[in-house]
């Protein structure tokens, strides 16, 4: 791997949330000043593909990147728009159970509010 492959990769792991694209250029551009954002969209590509990574798509934002390359689900907050890791157990042996149908893959984009706005 690559020594700005592997410093994306490290931001990513270092992070407490989910990161966009352009937060991870920020930060890349701290260390590589001459990194450009092709390179860090090329390895964001990259490190999902190899399955270091997990990119969570949104319908009307940016889109993220997961540190956890577990497949798991996510909520997005309507006030604040935090990225929020969700478990529902395995939606996919459940549908095929209740209709025969057997999935390859899904996304599923679940919008909330997270618990610190519920309590403001």
């Amino acid at each position: 791997m690559t020594q700005k492959r592997a410093a994306i990769l490290q931001i990513l792991r270092e992070s407490e949330g989910h990161l966009s694209a352009d937060e991870i250029f920020r930060r890349a551009k701290e260390k590589y000043p001459g990194i450009v954002l092709a390179t860090v969209y090329n390895t964001l590509h990259y490190l999902t593909e190899e399955g270091h990574i997990l990119h969570i798509r949104t319908a009307d934002g940016p889109d993220f990147y997961d540190k956890t390359p577990k497949k798991h689900e996510h909520a997005f907050c309507s006030s604040c728009g935090r990225v929020l890791d969700v478990d529902l157990g395995d939606l996919a042996a459940e549908f095929t159970k209740r209709t025969g149908i057997e999935i390859d893959s899904y996304e599923l984009i679940l919008h909330t509010r997270c618990s610190h706005c519920q309590t403001t």
